[in-house]
This record gives structure tokens, sequence and C-alpha cells, in this order.
């Protein structure tokens, strides 16, 4: 081999110091650079190329990467993006590739050119990357994104890279046998549901913010870096004027000033940059490689540091720059729109996914950072900045992923018309409360067009189609109306339902159908604070909105004229004006966190007849869908049959109890307890009995062993349906058909959506208490092989009543004490003895689980 002639023969892995610990940097600079390239331009080579259609971007991080042992002529290797740092000897950034670092042993190395040497020109082969979520999908190329790439020739690359990848191969077969080993002793499949409505969330803008300001708490403690860093006193000065100019940032971003808070960003950039620069003269390209040495470790973590706090700023003012047009949104229902809500959306989309790029390069920095290099007292700041800022960029992400949701009920993709629902849940119905009220939107290129809303007895009074109501329904109307047609705990299924009513009063076809409940209006109201409604007499707030509403609507109406008053028409652009009036970023955010909120809780739900939309509704558990579960399932479905407004003052505890047994076996007993609060109300339809009839979904299959605490009642036809040509509704014909009555209990059992139903009728008046109990066996046990299966899984999933305020959940599953828990979740759940519980508000969808093996 022809010996390397640029190759210094002097190596220092520890820059050399003065006697006072300090960096010499005159001896340091006294030396010249170790690698020298002799030309600025890379050198004229065959370019080699290949196709890249099975190739995965890595879902592990370097050092769980098997590198090929050889590159030769049948592997030649693309190269990735400098800023994503990716495992590849052919590096285009300026720091050492990860690969290297983690040799112990110290190879001579070629490189292949100077970071100030101009680049090759780009071919025009491309890399095709994965688009799908966590590289584990196959490539679909109608859906795979484009980065052009330079490919290099075997020549490029010399054989002492060679002995770098061979050594590598050799340590990572280290490193996999050993996973294998460890991930060999038990295997859990289908462990978790793939719901994302049980997946962590929270406002993106806000944990933005936080992130921001956690950074600039962090950096006037970089004056621990060594005393003979010559930056010390820029470093500290530079956290102290970040930390000011951050704040006044957000004061800024909180009373509407754009331009300043913009500034604001820009200013603390360039301090950072100005710090990060000087840094990078004693560390620079050898950032990567400091950060494994003792004692100068921390000139690296300052440095990334510094170039995470760059980042953070760039993207604090991308956002706000995206952010300016919202100053110039007016109440669209009482101004004519001159703007289209779609082109702000369609500007803050851009921004958003420009940030999110600007946090990702921090947060790779970010996680780069030696812990152990900071001063304790700023350690609990970092590490939650640390957490939170992966938390961050995902949600960000998730906001762009799911923007075509928005942007297709803004009308950008073409006229739309939404029918909305507003659900009374102090009288509860299946998908969340007796429709009281309705509207109608029209929305065109981001722009509304109209929005009428009505008292839903007038559409009701035009119906002309003869349908049969359910049996239960039938107890207090012989017609099956609008109001009642959101029969199906399933929101889609009662969405279509309710639409198809409507056209059938002479409505409009729709394109979606949006429910909402009361609880969004009095969130509404805490941020808005009280609104005058001179036209009642009264001033609204978040405490008494219930009892005015419904005192406008059942008492002080126009009883002559049978027209309840529409308060909740004139109540809602009263709202959006004082949201939008104040030009308050700070109140709009919250507004679209209740928003957020009422989504995850259910207290709005969203359907749209467009399949790719509903698509992504369902996916982020907007859609109010009953979902399936691979192991134990359950959900408890009131209606307020009769029952007035008697559901306000009710509070319902659910305890669930499932006991494995020694062979597997697994008998679960439910109990809902109904405790009635009224009775000396100031209002009369809060001291009334509660009328409930109380379905119970579990999983397809389970056997009823046991019921109580029912009223065994069975509703007549009050009209001769038949002879009247009344048509029956398909969907409730196939229910009730297939029903089975339990004879000891009369409980009705039917199967719907996948699952097994138990229902009965289940009354309790003012003051009392009414407990209601099932006892039933599963249909699955669980199963242990010590050769095959040496452990098992366990998981219930618990669906929360849509416009449910939220139950009380006590959760508890036995098993014999030969069982060992391996693995829980959630970390709230408990373990003792024999047995795991969790206690919990539900007031979003629930899932609890644990892996056990067994014991001889």
């Amino acid at each position: 081999m022809q010996k390397q002639k640029r190759i210094l023969k002097k190596l220092y892995d520890v820059k050399p110091v003065k006697t006072d610990g300090s960096l010499d940097m005159e001896k340091i600079g006294g030396f010249d650079r170790i690698v020298r390239v002799e030309k600025k331009y890379l050198p004229k080579k065959n370019v080699s190329f290949q196709k890249m259609g099975d190739i995965r971007k890595p879902a592990s991080p370097w050092h769980a990467v098997r590198p090929s042992s050889k590159i030769g002529p049948d592997k030649k290797r693309p190269l990735e993006k400098p800023e994503t740092r990716r495992a590849n000897i052919i590096h285009l950034g300026k720091r050492v590739p990860n690969e290297i670092l983690s040799v112990s042993k110290i190879y001579t190395a070629t490189v292949l050119f100077d970071k100030k040497a101009e680049r090759r020109e780009i071919s025009d082969e491309c890399v095709e990357r994965d688009p799908g979520g966590f590289f584990e999908n196959e490539i679909q190329e109608k859906k795979a994104e484009f980065e052009k790439c330079v490919i290099f020739s075997d020549s490029d690359i010399s054989k002492s890279t060679e002995k770098i990848l061979v050594s590598l191969e050799s340590g990572q077969n280290k490193k996999k046998k050993k996973r294998r080993n460890r991930n060999s002793k038990s295997r859990l499949a289908d462990f978790f549901p793939k719901y994302d409505s049980l997946q962590i969330r929270f406002s993106s803008s806000f944990s933005f913010i936080a992130a921001i300001f956690l950074f600039s708490l962090i950096l006037p403690a970089f004056a621990f870096i060594q005393r003979g860093i010559e930056v010390k006193k820029l470093l500290s000065g530079s956290g102290d004027n970040v930390m000011g100019v951050i704040a006044e940032a957000q004061s800024n971003l909180s009373s509407g000033q754009f331009e300043k808070a913009s500034s604001n960003f820009e200013q603390s950039y360039e301090i950072l940059k100005s710090a990060n620069d000087e840094v990078s003269k004693i560390g620079g390209d050898f950032s990567e490689i400091l950060r494994f040495i003792p004692g100068v470790s921390k000139i690296a973590t300052a440095n990334y540091l510094l170039s995470a706090g760059e980042n953070i700023s760039l993207a604090g003012k991308i956002m706000v720059n995206s952010m300016k047009p919202l100053a110039k949104i007016e109440n669209p229902l009482e101004a004519e729109m001159n703007f289209s809500l779609a082109e702000l959306f369609l500007n803050l989309r851009e921004g958003v996914r420009d940030t999110a790029e600007k946090l990702k390069a921090a947060n790779e920095d970010i996680q780069k950072t030696n812990f152990e290099d900071l001063p304790p007292e700023i350690q609990p700041q970092f590490s939650s900045l640390k957490k939170k800022l992966p938390l961050v960029v995902s949600s960000l992400d998730s906001f762009s992923d799911n923007s075509n949701i928005i942007l297709d009920v803004l009308g950008y993709n073409g006229p739309r018309k939404f029918l909305f629902l507003f659900q009374n849940n102090q009288e509860m119905r299946a998908t969340g409360g007796f429709i009281g009220s309705y509207g109608i939107l029209d929305m065109s290129d981001g722009r509304i067009k109209k929005l009428f809303v009505d008292d839903i007895y007038n559409p009701d009074g035009q119906l002309t189609a003869k349908i049969i109501p359910p049996e239960p329904i039938q107890k207090m109307s012989a017609v099956w109306t609008m109001h009642d047609a959101n029969w199906f705990p399933n929101f889609p299924t009662s969405a279509e339902k309710v639409a198809w009513f409507y056209e059938k009063t002479g409505g409009p076809t729709v394109d979606g159908v949006i429910a909402m409940s009361p609880n969004v209006i009095e969130k509404m109201l805490s941020i808005t604070g009280p609104i005058d409604m001179p036209e009642y007499g009264a001033t609204v707030d978040k405490d008494n909105f219930r009892e005015i509403a419904q005192y406008e609507v059942e008492v002080d109406y126009d009883k002559e004229q049978n027209q309840p008053k529409k308060f909740i028409a004139d109540l809602t652009p009263k709202i959006l004006n004082e949201l939008l009036s104040t030009k308050n970023p700070k109140m709009m955010l919250m507004a679209l966190d209740i928003v957020g909120s009422a989504l995850k809780e259910k207290h709005i739900l969203v359907y749209s007849k467009n399949y790719n939309i509903q698509k992504m509704i369902s996916g982020q558990g907007w859609s109010g869908e009953m979902l399936s579960a691979s192991k134990d399932y359950l959900s408890v479905i009131n209606s307020n049959i009769n029952g007035y407004k008697t559901d306000g003052v009710i509070d319902e505890t659910i305890e669930h109890n499932a006991q494995i047994g020694a062979d597997g076996n697994i008998v679960d007993e439910v109990t809902v307890t109904r405790k009635h609060n009224g009775g000396n109300e100031k209002y009369d339809w809060w001291n009334r009995v509660n009328g409930n009839y109380v379905r119970v979904y579990v999983p397809k299959g389970s056997k009823l062993l046991e019921a109580s605490g029912q009223t065994r009642e069975f509703v007549s036809p009050p009209l001769d349906y038949q002879s009247l040509q009344f048509k029956k509704d398909p969907q409730v014909s196939q229910i009730e058909e297939a029903t089975t009555i339990d004879e000891a209990s009369g409980t009705r059992i039917y199967t719907e959506d996948g699952k097994t139903v138990f229902a009965n009728w289940v009354y309790v008046s003012p003051g009392e208490t009414v407990t209601l109990k099932y006892k039933y066996q599963l249909p699955f046990k669980l199963f242990f092989d010590d050769l095959h299966h040496p452990a098992e899984s366990f998981s219930i999933l618990y669906q929360k009543q849509s416009g449910s305020v939220g139950s009380s959940l006590f959760s508890s599953v036995r098993f014999p004490s030969s069982y060992k828990v391996i693995w829980k979740y959630p970390d709230l759940s408990e373990v003792g003895g024999n047995e795991v519980t969790l206690k919990t508000k539900l007031e979003t969808d629930k899932f609890i689980g644990f892996a056990a093996e067994k014991g001889q």
C-alpha cells in the first residue's frame, strides 16, 4: 500500500494546555492541519449509480446499525443529507461520522474532500425515502419523496475506511447477539391497540414556547466551560441576554405585536450565533470527537447547546412570522370576508413545517449533549427540555400531516356543506346528548358563505318519511325523527342516520356532520369572560351558561307561536367576536387548545363522507367510533328516555373486575352505580326521575352469567306500524331481530359493532342511588407454553361515552399467585399481590394492560 503523504505523524487526542489548565491556543495554532487536501475541487472520477428502492432510513440509533463489511462495486453508497448526520463514511457535513467515533483503535483514513471544497455536480439519480412512519412499512412509490444524492465509485474510498467498517461490523454483531438473547425471553404480540386517541397529546404552541423558555434558562450556565476558554464571559453574557430577549418575545407575542416578537427572535439568534462562532474556533469540527473525551467534552456540550439555541431562535422567528396574518382575522359571522381562512391556514402550515425542521435540528444537538457536563442547578430544566422537545416536534408533524382535515372543512378542495348538531349532555343520548338545535355551515375556498342555526323541531315537522323507531324510543315517540336519530354509539353510524333524516325533511345533502356538547361553549366563556345578552336580559358566563340556556329554551319562549328562542344561535357570534376582536394570539391559542381537548374528550365529534378525510379523522381519534380491542373491552352507554335533564345531576361510577382462573378462563364483573343529586334544585327538570336505557358493550361472544339492579320492562308499539305502512330501518331491524332475552334477568342480548351488548332499563329517583351489575365470561382464555409461549398479556380498552363529563373508573385484574408481572401499562396502574389495579376518571378512552410469566 502506498504511503499516505498528506497525513501528519502527530496526533493529539487531548489538546495541549498551559500550566494553569487552560488551553494553549498558541501551541495549537502552531501546528498545521492534520488532514489537508491539495485541491479545492473534487477529482473527476467515474460515478456509478444504484437504484435505492429498498433502502430504509434506520429506525434505531447509529450504534445499532450494522454496516457492510466491504464497499465494493456491487454496494455503492449514496450520500445522505449532511444535516441528518447519518451513519455514512462519505459525509458532506463538517462533523466526523459517528461510526468512526465508536472504534476504539485509531485508523488512518483518507478525507474525501475539504470542508471548503466545492461540491461535485449533483447527479439526477435519486434516493427514494420511506413515506411511512418509523420506516417499517413497504415503500409506496406513489407517496415517496425524493432527494438528490451524490454517488461515489469504490475507488473513492480508502482501504483504511474498509478496516473501520470491518471493525464496526464485528462490534455490532456482538450487540445484536445480546439483543436477541434479551428479546428471546418473551414475545408480546398485538399488545398495544393502534388508536391515536390513546396517544399522549398536548398543545404544540404552548409546548414550543415552553421549550424556548427552558433553553433560555440553560444558557447562563455556560460559564462552567473550562477556565481557559476565552469566550467564557461571552457565553455567560449571552445566556443572560437571551433570557431577556426571549422573555420580551413572549410578551410581544402574547400582546399580538408580531413584528417585535420576530425581531426579538432574530436578536436572540444573532447573540447565540456569535457565541457559537467563538466556541467553534476551539471545538469546531471536532465536536463529535470531543464529546467522548473526558475533560474537554464540555466544549462539545457548549457547541451543541449554542447550535440548538440558534435553531430554536430561528424556529421562533419562523413561527411568529407565520402567525402575523392572524391579526387580520375578523369575525366571519359579522363582517363580509375579504380574506380566506384556507390561505391563512396554508401559510400557518408552511410555517409549522419549517419550524419543525429547525426544532428537529435543535433536538439532534440537544440529544448529543452530555448531561454530566451541566451544573446540578440547571440539570432539571435541561432534562425537561430534552424530554419535551421531541414531543413538540412530533406534535407539529402531526399538525402538518392532518392539516388536510381542516382544509377540507374550510372548503379548500371545493364547496362544503356541514351539518352541526348541538347535543345537550344533561339529557344523555348515545353520541353525547339530546339534539336540541342544529346548524348548516356552507364553506367555499376558506370563506363562510352561510351559517344557519335553528331549532331541531322545525325540520322534524317537515319530515315525510315514516320510519319505525328503535323499541326504547317508542316509549316516548311513535315516529323516528332527526332529533332521536343519534341512537347508535358509533358516531359515523349515527351521523349518517341524522343526515339521512335531514334530507327527508327537505334539507340539502351534506358533506359531513359535526357534533358538539355544551362543555365547549362553557370553556370558551372561561377565556372570553362574561358576555352581555341584552335581548335576553342576562349576562352569560361559564358558571350560569347551562342554567340560562336551559331556561330560555324550556321556559321563557313564545308559547303562542310555540317557537323556542334561538339562544345558541344568538350567543355563538358574540363568543367569536370576543375571541377575534382582541387580536390576542394567546387567547386564540387557548381557544385552539380547548377545541383540541374537546376533540380528545369526545365533546366534539367529526364525520366526513369523504373516505380519505374520514380515515384521517379516525386516525386522530376524533370520529367517536367504537374501537376494536385484541383482548377485553368495556363501554357503558346511557340513553335518557323521558328523564328530563337529570343527567346533569347524576354521578356515575364504573367498577370493572376481571378474574383470571388457573385454567386461563376469565370472568368479568361490571358494576355501574348511579347517584341522583337532584330533588332540591331550583328548576324542576333536575328534580325528576332519571329514566335510562343502559347498554353495556363487552367483547363479542361473552356469555352472561348474572345480572341485577335493572328494571324488567318491555315497550309495546304505540301504533299499528304495519297498517300505517311504516318502514323498518335496516340497521335497527338487524339488531332487534337478532336480540335474545335472558330469561332470568330480562336482559336484552345482541351483537353490534363487533361487540356483545347487554341492555336494560334503569331508573333512579332524586336523592337515591341505584347499582346495576353484570357478571359474564369472556370468549377467550390466556394460554402459556413453557417452550413457545412463556409469557402472556392481558389488556382492557375502556371507551368513554361521547359527551360524558367523565365517570369514575375503578379497574381490577386478579390472577393466580403463580403469575409474575413483568411489564404493565400505564405507569399509574398498581401491582399488589396477585392484582393489577387502576383508578381514574374516564374523561378519555383508557387502556390498561400487563404481561406476565407463569411460574411452576
